[in-house]
């Protein structure tokens, strides 16, 4: 009897050792999350990505050492739609893992604009709430005027895109603001 309890014992010791050691170290249990949304920039060390159903875009800390994020990385431009997981501590979103997301290779998309970025790509929230990013095509960024009237597109404005996609991004074909 003395023997089963000092193994007992021992085992809720060694339980709660293994807890308290893991809370001390400081390591995350959160599950990691999925979101998707449209990549607005990214640096060496960090991404900003505008995410489906909030309302400003989040910052995501890189892991530099990473190969393989680093790899998935190269995939992906400003004005991408891009699918994520990422884990948090605190309120800092750390980057797991990151790719390219393409939910319509071409068509007609109506929205509003969020916001024209860099004078190049415009995002747009479209009907159904998700974002999208699209820049002119080739053709189109070498024509003055329908660059000037992409750059004079204000938030708020309602627009619909008629678009292609290439290895990059969504690109305009035609757009009209309403």
């Amino acid at each position: 009897m003395f023997k089963c309890q000092g193994i007992l014992t021992l085992l809720g010791a060694v339980l709660l050792l293994s807890l308290s050691s893991s809370h001390v170290a400081g390591q995350d249990t959160k599950p990691a999350k999925k979101v998707s949304g449209v990549l607005i920039s990214k640096t060496n060390d960090s991404i900003t990505v505008h995410v489906d159903k909030e309302e400003e875009p989040a910052k995501y800390t890189i892991d530099e050492k990473n190969k393989k994020q680093a790899a998935a990385l190269k995939t992906v431009y400003d004005g991408g739609r891009v699918q994520l997981t990422y884990k948090t501590e605190g309120d800092d979103r750390h980057l797991v893992m990151i790719k390219r997301q393409v939910l319509q290779q071409s068509g007609t998309l109506t929205g509003t604009v969020v916001k024209v970025h860099n004078d190049f790509w415009v995002e747009v929230k479209l009907k159904s709430g998700l974002y999208e990013g699209f820049a002119p095509n080739v053709r189109n960024n070498k024509d003055k005027a329908f660059m000037d009237r992409l750059k004079a597109l204000q938030a708020g404005d309602s627009v619909t895109v008629q678009f292609t996609t290439d290895s990059e991004r969504h690109r305009i074909v035609a757009f009209k603001k309403k």
